[in-house]
């Protein structure tokens, strides 16, 4: 594995994992002002979307092989 791929794998769990983070805290705090259930879920939204793009260059890296 080379060192994008290695860089790569580990944003993408990072960001899965910041993503159940926000998903927890979307489920168990009261919201804010600023920090409401559905700020929490959008930004875990986001942080899935990204994971999943970190996926797609993954997946297209090791074609290329």
């Amino acid at each position: 594995m080379g060192k994008r791929e290695k860089r790569l794998k580990e944003q993408q769990e990072g960001l899965l994992k910041q993503a159940q983070k926000h998903r927890l805290k979307a489920e168990t705090e009261k919201g804010r002002k600023d920090t409401t259930q559905g700020y929490w879920i959008g930004e875990a939204e986001r942080f899935e979307e990204r994971a999943s793009q970190r996926a797609d260059v993954l997946r297209k890296q090791r074609k290329k092989r």
